[in-house]
């Protein structure tokens, strides 16, 4: 490793939306992986013996009830080795090493070529916890942990601040974007309105802060019954 070299993974977040992943095993390990794809829009090709007889688990998954051949990663994205057999694992990604497709594997961390943190959302607001494969536990750990932290007034806070932003940098006439205006709106003003205030004092808000035509209505934003919430 050269001098300054930092080892740690690179941390992205994958638009995955209608892309093919292929999974192979359908065990635990397999369903979980499975159900954060399909949050995402990935398309899934799920791969397992123990699959005959079934039907898809849910639409966007194509099933395949065997085990895994050369050429089931045709076109994939992205690829998981999750079965309970270790020389499976290895072939799965030897072939998506081959073919140039980045492939994870939760039981040979050292052999893969990445591995999903942690995650924590609040509507579109995700954070992501890693220990680099050292602890999947403990990475859980903190994210429940920031999870108690975490009201759910910062999801659609950032619902505002986006569309606030959008409109900002779009529409004519172009308005200054400021950064500082923002984050202090975000921190001193905007998620004490949410979680304190009526739907009608944050929309007062947005329109004394950035203009009239920046109201909840024309930011198309829609606030939750029963604001505020209390956590």
């Amino acid at each position: 490793m050269s001098a300054g070299t930092v080892p740690f993974d690179y941390p992205v977040f994958l638009n995955l939306k209608s892309r093919l992943v292929v999974l192979v095993g359908a065990g635990a390990v397999g369903r979980r992986k499975l159900a954060g794809l399909l949050r995402c829009g990935a398309q899934v090709k799920l791969i397992d013996p123990c699959l005959a007889g079934q039907s898809s688990p849910a639409a966007g998954v194509e099933t395949i009830p065997r085990g895994f051949e050369t050429g089931d990663l045709a076109g994939a994205a992205l690829v998981f080795a999750c079965t309970d057999r270790p020389e499976v694992n290895r072939t799965v990604i030897e072939e998506a090493r081959r073919h140039g497709i980045l492939c994870s594997c939760s039981e040979q961390p050292s052999q893969a070529d990445f591995a999903l943190p942690a995650l924590l959302r609040r509507g579109p607001l995700a954070i992501a916890v890693s220990t680099g494969g050292g602890s999947p536990a403990l990475a859980a750990q903190l994210r429940d942990h920031l999870a108690e932290q975490l009201p759910d007034s910062w999801g659609l806070g950032v619902e505002i601040i986006a569309a606030v932003r959008r409109k900002g940098l779009t529409e004519e006439p172009l308005k200054k974007y400021n950064q500082q205006v923002l984050r202090n709106f975000w921190e001193e003003q905007l998620i004490p309105a949410l979680e304190q205030e009526t739907a009608e004092a944050v929309d007062r808000l947005l329109q004394e802060t950035f203009g009239k035509e920046f109201s909840l209505a024309q930011l198309l934003i829609q606030l939750p019954e029963g604001m505020p919430w209390v956590r």
